[in-house]
């Protein structure tokens, strides 16, 4: 991932820019209040900054791509654009669809930890998820299941709220209320499924950006970025 962003701000041929507009294309230019071909948002951009890669490639047949690699963390966004009021409006497309983590059931181990997280598609651990909950005597817990499994501390009675998230890619499960049919008694673990879908794909749907001094600066769920405009590849 770092080498697709660091290439989305290099000078890529400018073949790579020219895409002939699909029959499709024609319906959602009537939608745009500026040519593409027209607009100032036309170009390659750099968001590069000490340890952060970012680029983003706006073409004139109204797509774009965008790429982030910080860390541990690898986004990229693709879609169209349009041009609205002097600002520019972006739409993911296709429409990503957002990982989740989502109930399995209960079973009975002889000495098992308190939960365990597998993933949908594989049914391998899935590790690294974080957790966080609340606990009967009012206690809050919090941990990362690092081999895909986690149990709580000696604090804790019994947990009868649990959340799992991944902050990197802001990825929030619902509370699962340890209750009724879904009460963990003594021997058993609670399961649940992680499902992929689409992690790693920013949904840039409503994301809107505007240049200044050269700088496009774009307001996001991922927070405020800038990312200076390239100057366009000399002809060969």
């Amino acid at each position: 991932m770092r080498h697709l962003t660091l290439a989305l701000a290099a000078s890529l041929p400018s073949a790579a820019l020219g895409q002939e507009a699909s029959s499709s294309g024609e319906e959602s230019a009537t939608e745009t209040t500026q040519t593409q071909t027209a607009s100032q948002y036309v170009g390659r951009y750099d968001g590069n900054s000490f340890e952060t890669a970012m680029g983003m490639i706006v073409r004139e047949d109204g797509t774009f791509d965008w790429g982030l690699s910080v860390g541990g963390l690898d986004l990229q966004a693709r879609g169209r654009w349009t041009e609205v009021n002097g600002a520019i409006l972006f739409k993911s497309e296709p429409k990503p669809v957002a990982p989740q983590f989502t109930w399995s059931g209960v079973e009975t181990t002889n000495d098992g930890p308190f939960l365990r997280i597998v993933s949908a598609e594989s049914g391998e651990p899935f590790r690294y998820a974080d957790v966080r909950g609340l606990c009967a005597n009012g206690e809050v817990i919090y941990g990362t299941a690092n081999t895909g499994e986690w149990s709580p501390d000696e604090a804790c009675d019994k947990p009868e709220t649990i959340e799992l998230y991944l902050s990197s890619y802001q990825v929030l499960s619902g509370p699962f209320e340890l209750r009724g049919e879904r009460a963990v008694g003594e021997g058993q673990t609670v399961v649940f499924d992680f499902h992929r879908n689409d992690l790693g794909v920013a949904d840039f749907d409503g994301v809107m950006g505007w240049l200044e001094d050269g700088k496009l600066r774009v307001e996001s769920s991922l927070g405020a970025m800038t990312l200076r405009k390239l100057p366009p590849p000399k002809p060969e």
